[in-house]
Parts: C-alpha cells; sequence; structure tokens
C-alpha cells in the first residue's frame, strides 16, 4: 500500500491562503451589506435561508 507523501510546508501554505481568501470574502461582504439597502439585503437573506 503506497501512502502519499504530504508536503506540511505546502499544506500550511494552502491553510494561510484560504484563510486570507475567506477575510477578504467577508471584507467586501461587510462593504456590500453597508451600502445596500436593509430590504435588499434581507431579502437576499430570506432567499438564501429559504
Amino acid at each position: 500500500m503506497n501512502i502519499p507523501k504530504i508536503d506540511l510546508k505546502e499544506l500550511e501554505k494552502m491553510k494561510q491562503d484560504n484563510f486570507r481568501e475567506r477575510l477578504e470574502f467577508i471584507e467586501k461582504y461587510v462593504e456590500w451589506i453597508k451600502k445596500t439597502s436593509n430590504k435588499e439585503w434581507s431579502s437576499q437573506q430570506k432567499d438564501l435561508i429559504g
């Protein structure tokens, strides 16, 4: 049975990249919420939740 080797440095970089991407998404979403009317964004949240 061959077990693939895991590059821990590459895995750590992927983890950091994923974390950075999540933070960027959150920042963009917060900005969108701030500039969008409550009626519009709450309607979209309602549609998302369902």
